[in-house]
């Protein structure tokens, strides 16, 4: 062997053990985020059935109790969403603690967004939606998206953190629209919102596929987490494009 075959092969060493680090490391990753969307599904479930009503009284003749409940006080639901949300944030680096909150934050998401579903099926019971099971395409289409826009970050290899200033741009235009069309209750506009919350959420999608791909993070709780609100953002601005009254 000469030395400057010898030279390639150490010198690909640390390249080769660095790829198969973070290949373990996202393996993590979306370990973590597929296990938050099944518990998260599971919170949802739980708040549709648990003491929901015989079907034979008619669609949307009345709300399970947990559905009611979220959906008669959207501000105590939207306070409980930002505290889960920041307390699972704060303890993200604490070992053990920090799963604990990645899943009971999902839990509780789930439970929260059960409303969103619950009158996403009542508004296509009554006919004139875009989709007639918008829930189910949603979250079809939500898979399709958040899987494409991922293998295409992970097959380009391409550093996407040019993204970031514009994305917090965005998040933050769309926030602002949402609290106007909190007091002024246009469905136009509404509808105009989620249509920008989908091109958002799904450049997050980009911007932190590619930083978990080329960072030194160590933190696949913390990914995850990002992973998971992501996804949960693009799930429902879809939901709500899809379940909207067009007729």
């Amino acid at each position: 062997m000469s030395s400057r075959q010898a030279g390639s092969i150490v010198a690909g060493a640390p390249a080769n053990a660095k790829a198969a680090l973070r290949i373990n490391f996202l393996k993590k990753v979306y370990g973590l985020f597929t296990a938050s969307l099944v518990v998260s599904s599971l919170g949802a479930m739980c708040a549709l059935y648990i003491g929901a009503p015989d079907a034979d009284q008619g669609p949307g003749s009345a709300m399970p109790p947990l559905v009611q409940l979220f959906a008669d006080h959207p501000i105590i639901s939207m306070g409980i969403v930002f505290g889960v949300m920041f307390g699972a944030r704060a303890v993200r680096r604490i070992p053990g603690v920090n799963v604990l909150a990645l899943f009971g934050m999902a839990a509780i998401l789930g439970v929260t967004t059960a409303p969103a579903l619950y009158m996403a099926q009542v508004a296509a019971g009554l006919g004139g939606t875009l989709s007639s099971a918008p829930v189910r395409d949603a979250f079809i289409l939500t898979v399709l998206t958040f899987g494409s826009l991922t293998l295409g970050v992970l097959l380009s290899k391409e550093d996407l953190s040019f993204l970031a200033s514009g994305l917090v741009m965005g998040a933050m235009v769309v926030l602002g629209a949402m609290l106007l069309n909190a007091l002024l209750g246009s469905t136009l506009l509404g509808l105009a919102i989620s249509s920008v919350s989908v091109l958002v959420f799904g450049g997050y999608v980009l911007y932190n596929t590619s930083r978990l791909l080329h960072s030194n993070e160590e933190d696949p709780v913390g990914g995850a987490l990002d992973l998971y609100l992501n996804f949960i953002n693009l799930f429902s601005s879809i939901l709500h494009i899809l379940s909207g009254r067009h007729v």
